[in-house]
């Protein structure tokens, strides 16, 4: 297997959540974190031309989704949007827990309904002083703009997959290192039996990003552990590692005209000065073809 290219120039303070367009083809992610003038921006990545656009939010982005309107669904700091690209127009379409102030709304998938499914963490959860920080939830937005909470006591809300049928889904829940599986029921959009299936060693970074394979099988950026990792998750068993050249692996989304582009995002929060000098890469955004081929992302569908 090829070893990981940079993709472009740009170094996010916390590059995260890529996302691949099937229909645009383009690669969506966002440098989530303001810091030194940069950040809070949503980007969109051409491969082919090797453009990478960039609009300033101006506020923390959880993730971003493409949306079947043709916006993109953004998860900021103290709500849910839909943001129009050529109008630069943000339309609120939930407020949630903007009464619960140090908290935020993090990473999120959609189902192949369209539903969005996403969790809450508190904005100082990843400091060391404070990781223990427990005041995050679980959510599912539905199409009509109602949210239902199906648990609390979450500490950094991260990485959500599912298998190819749509029987279970996967959680990362950062803080105690562990990758979850749910029994998930698609017509009715419900979940149950919450189980730990993966810990992540803490010697090898803690779990953050996710998605999958057409294997079914899952890959976890290690944010402070120099790399990603491919997991069986029925066997719950580790298969490979694809190792970086920098410590805050952040997340990873397959893409590409063949879906066999692993893109992996990065970040240089939390680095010491003397850290982002050794690790000049860190915030990079990484390609590398590992022998197996994703599956498309589902959009988030609005019928408000």
């Amino acid at each position: 297997m090829e070893k990981p290219t940079v993709v472009n120039e740009y170094r996010a303070t916390l590059g995260e959540g890529p996302c691949w367009d099937h229909e645009r083809r383009k690669l969506w992610w966002i440098d989530g974190l303001s810091e030194f003038g940069r950040g809070n921006d949503l980007h969109c990545y051409d491969p082919r031309s090797d453009e990478d656009k960039c609009w300033h939010i101006g506020k923390h982005i959880g993730c971003a989704i493409p949306a079947a309107d043709g916006r993109i669904l953004l998860n900021l700091q103290d709500g849910i949007y839909l943001f129009d690209t050529g109008k630069q127009e943000l339309e609120e379409i939930s407020d949630l827990e903007r009464e619960i102030t140090n908290n935020r709304i993090n990473d999120g998938k959609c189902d192949s309904r369209g539903r969005l499914w996403f969790g809450t963490m508190s904005m100082t959860a990843n400091q060391p002083e404070r990781k223990f920080e427990i005041t995050g939830s679980f959510y599912k937005l539905e199409h009509d703009g109602r949210i239902r909470k199906y648990f609390g006591n979450v500490g950094i809300s991260n990485g959500i997959a599912w298998n190819r049928d749509e029987t279970k889904m996967y959680y990362v829940d950062t803080t105690p290192q562990s990758i979850y599986e749910f029994d998930f029921e698609v017509e009715a959009g419900e979940i149950a039996n919450r189980t730990p299936i993966i810990e992540i060693d803490l010697a090898e970074g803690s779990p953050d990003g996710m998605t999958i394979d057409a294997e079914g099988m899952l890959w976890v950026a290690h944010f402070g552990g120099w790399k990603v990792s491919r997991w069986d998750p029925v066997r719950r068993k580790k298969l490979m590692e694809i190792p970086l050249p920098c410590a805050q692996v952040t997340c990873c989304a397959f893409g590409g005209k063949d879906m066999g582009t692993l893109y992996i995002t990065t970040a240089s929060i939390g680095l010491t000065e003397q850290e982002r000098e050794q690790q000049p890469l860190a915030g990079a955004m990484f390609a590398v073809r590992p022998g197996v081929r994703g599956v498309t992302a589902n959009k988030f569908r609005w019928r408000a």
